[in-house]
């Protein structure tokens, strides 16, 4: 019985410490590239990536559009899906400006 405890224990301290690194809530970055244009109004900036071409990302709400340049090199983690259109949509989970 004390084997199980400590077994049950020890996977439960595992799994709450590997939840709590960023890299893990994150995942791969979904857009790499430089902002071309910011819409103040609309709280996104307009991303112009090598490989998914133009997409308008929309800010979460805990994000400051003024802390964002045009010609800025940004990097992008989405929440949920690329709308399709011309330019694309989607909504940011996170965003980083590499150093």
């Amino acid at each position: 019985m004390k084997k199980l405890l400590f077994i049950l224990t020890f996977f439960l301290l595992t799994a709450c410490t590997h939840i709590g690194h960023k890299e893990d809530v994150k995942g791969e970055v979904d857009v790499k590239g430089v902002i071309s244009k910011i819409d103040n109004n609309g709280k996104r900036v307009l991303v112009d990536d090598k490989k998914t071409g133009l997409i308008w990302v929309t800010l979460n709400e805990n994000d400051n559009i003024k802390k964002y340049e045009e010609g800025q090199e940004i990097v992008v983690w989405i929440d949920g899906g690329i709308r399709e259109s011309y330019p694309a949509q989607a909504k940011a989970l996170h965003i980083e400006i590499p150093k």
